[in-house]
């Protein structure tokens, strides 16, 4: 899905192939919900049917190795992602992380029952450690379902975009209609220009090229169309 969601545009994908980040982030959430699942069924069997932990020493070494690398690849994973606004590889890192919670879930079950010899207290701590994994498993799937629905892009990054429109409306220019969409790794903002009407063609289109260009220095990446329109029509459709 990262190969795919990396290729250019083409003739049936006019805007690229970045949402197919989606569908691989929603199946590993999709993953991390049957393995909750998975793990909730086992802690209640046990909760019922009380069993004495077995190889526990072993248990408790593979659970400190397995924490400590998965905790290391998933926070790489996690910091690339962000950087490259890559779903993939954040939901991938989360993926990760629902093993640390399992790895440490395990270890504080097992230092609690040698402690206190209480058997219940291993699935008890193992109901928890699921119900973690399926918040995390919701966050992956609800944004992946975000993210397929031509979400808005976030309110921080709407912010830096008005405030490069603020320079121009201070400048007397007008803008209406601003609308934005995240798609993977890319985002796509549309914003209708607004001018006085008896502006030539070449001064409308400077403009607008100017806009365009503060508006990608703005958002790194991003894909930005621009609708020139002349004021006085703006003021008509507005009943002005």
């Amino acid at each position: 899905m990262m190969w795919l969601s990396e290729q250019p545009a083409d003739e049936e994908h006019a805007w690229g192939h970045g949402k197919a980040e989606y569908f691989s982030s929603a199946f590993e959430g999709l993953l991390i919900f049957v393995a909750a699942l998975g793990i909730g069924a086992s802690a209640v069997e046990r909760l019922l049917h009380p069993r004495a932990l077995e190889a526990v020493g072993v248990g408790l070494g593979v659970g400190v190795a397995a924490s400590v690398v998965n905790f290391a690849v998933a926070r790489v994973l996690l910091r690339v992602g962000r950087e490259r606004r890559s779903v993939i590889l954040e939901a991938d890192a989360h993926h990760l992380m629902t093993d640390v919670y399992t790895s440490v879930g395990v270890i504080a079950a097992v230092g609690l029952v040698a402690l206190s010899g209480w058997q219940w207290l291993d699935p008890v701590v193992a109901l928890a450690v699921a119900l973690n994994i399926l918040s995390t498993g919701w966050r992956l799937l609800r944004r992946s379902a975000a993210g397929l629905m031509d979400v808005a892009l976030p309110p921080e990054t709407l912010r830096r975009l008005e405030a490069v429109l603020d320079g121009y409306r201070a400048q007397g220019v007008g803008f209406r209609a601003l609308r934005t969409r995240q798609a993977g790794a890319r985002a796509f903002v549309t914003v209708h220009v607004v001018v006085p009407g008896q502006w030539t063609v070449d001064e409308g289109h400077a403009l607008c090229n100017r806009v365009e260009g503060d508006l990608v220095r703005a958002l790194p990446g991003g894909d930005v169309t621009t609708h020139l329109e002349p004021a006085e029509a703006t003021r008509s459709a507005r009943g002005g």
